[in-house]
């Protein structure tokens, strides 16, 4: 009997969402030329997707002008909005630990003109 704690897929083969809504249900073919059926709930979605590398967008780069970070309005989240000078904004709700990441990024980056090194 196959080793089941990794299937490494050949071939998608059917994709079926369970009667209910539930869950979605995958059946493969892997690598020894078996089906495999596979069944995730549904609400595990935009999970997976999002973290599925996404090639980014060759269009224009847009100078930003202001960012502002504020207080999500069921406070569990932060929501920052980036200005261009143009009058261009987008707001994203974040994580705390988002935002971290990136003023981690930005003061250990190298780049020329960075934050100075800070450690606490």
């Amino acid at each position: 009997m196959p080793d089941r704690t990794q299937i490494d897929a050949a071939e998608l083969l059917a994709i079926r969402l369970s009667s209910d809504g539930s869950s979605l249900n995958l059946v493969l073919r892997d690598t020894g030329g078996g089906s495999v059926a596979l069944s995730l709930p549904a609400a595990w979605m935009s999970t997976v997707l999002a973290s599925v590398p996404q090639q980014v967008d060759s269009g224009p780069v847009h100078r930003l002008d202001s960012w502002s970070v504020a207080p999500s309005r069921d406070g569990q989240e932060l929501v920052l909005t980036l200005r261009t000078a143009e009058g261009r904004a987008v707001a994203f709700a974040t994580r705390p630990w988002q935002i971290q990441g990136m003023a981690t990024i930005a003061s250990y980056s190298g780049v020329a003109g960075a934050a100075p090194k800070l450690r606490h």
